[in-house]
């Protein structure tokens, strides 16, 4: 989902009425008293005004938020506090927390370390099928989530393609999958250009259960390319592709955020307790490239 934040602090407000500019030249034929009348009753709405609308935002209390996985590879969890609008501070890490991470299948738990910047980790990786139960302890309060690890997606192919969209010729990165048989799979995927998160999206299989999948990422316009957007891929770009196998919490959590702008709410909850963010075990797939635009090809 790509989304685009607009700083609302300040408004300008313009206003004006050019057609009214000139009261005399309306009523050329009225006596002078009557015209003034008119430049008088009209006079606030002859010229145009700016002005500046102040936005109060008040403070409200802060809030956990935690970014918490297991993958095949290890246990990660990032803890931080949400901050007011008017707080430039960039420090909201959380360093006093007690992060377990455990297998209720075998009764099985580790403490994470605390590492630096609110990052705890653990060795313990995961293993597909296995269901993790994360929680948090920090201040006196208690955050749990639960998850299951997914088997291994299976990439078959990433290109850049030319489509024509009405007048536009979009580019787009098309990527397909293999779907997981007989299992209900869910997905999400994120393209990072230069190490910048730069489009991500979120799939189920449902429209075709044991298929090939496709996802499309809308990148760019040609028009906005030739002209050197700074959102548009440019000729070496250090392309890096994400794929993750997710369960259905995980999925639901960021297909929320992914429709949360048109549906108006915030994400549904995915930890107990009042923490925002989720945890995801889940199997990831890595695999990068360079972005060349002798490259792309043209869409059928």
């Amino acid at each position: 989902m790509n989304r685009t934040i607009i700083d609302r602090t300040k408004h300008i407000v313009k206003k004006g009425f050019p057609f009214l500019l000139s009261p005399f030249r309306l009523f050329p034929f009225r006596l002078f008293p009557f015209s003034f009348f008119y430049l008088f009753l009209f006079f606030p709405f002859l010229v145009a005004c700016e002005k500046d609308i102040p936005i109060d935002y008040h403070d409200v209390d802060k809030l956990y938020v935690a970014e918490a996985s297991v993958t095949q590879e290890g246990t990660l969890v990032r803890l931080s506090m949400t901050q007011n609008v008017n707080d430039n501070s960039r420090e909201h890490y959380v360093e006093q927390a007690v992060v377990v991470v455990s297998i209720p299948r075998y009764a099985l738990a580790d403490t994470l370390k605390y590492t630096k910047r609110g990052y705890y980790q653990s060795s313990v990786a995961g293993v597909a099928g296995e269901t993790y139960d994360m929680d948090i302890y920090v201040d006196g309060r208690h955050f749990h989530s639960s998850s299951v690890m997914q088997q291994p997606p299976q990439v078959t192919s990433l290109r850049f393609v030319w489509q024509k969209v009405l007048s536009e010729r979009m580019l787009l990165a098309d990527l397909r999958l293999q779907d997981t048989p007989d299992e209900n799979s869910y997905y999400f995927m994120h393209i990072y250009r230069n190490n910048i998160g730069y489009r991500w999206a979120v799939m189920s299989d449902d429209k075709n259960k044991n298929g090939e999948l496709q996802q499309l990422f809308q990148c760019t316009t040609k028009r906005d390319m030739d002209k050197g957007d700074e959102d548009a891929l440019r000729e070496g770009d250090k392309i890096r592709m994400e794929v993750r196998a997710i369960d259905r919490a995980a999925y639901d959590y960021l297909y929320s955020m992914q429709v949360m702008d048109n549906a108006g709410t915030n994400p549904i909850e995915n930890f107990t307790g009042g923490c925002l963010g989720y945890f995801s075990a889940y199997h990831i797939v890595t695999f990068e490239r360079t972005f060349h635009i002798a490259d792309i090809e043209e869409d059928d």
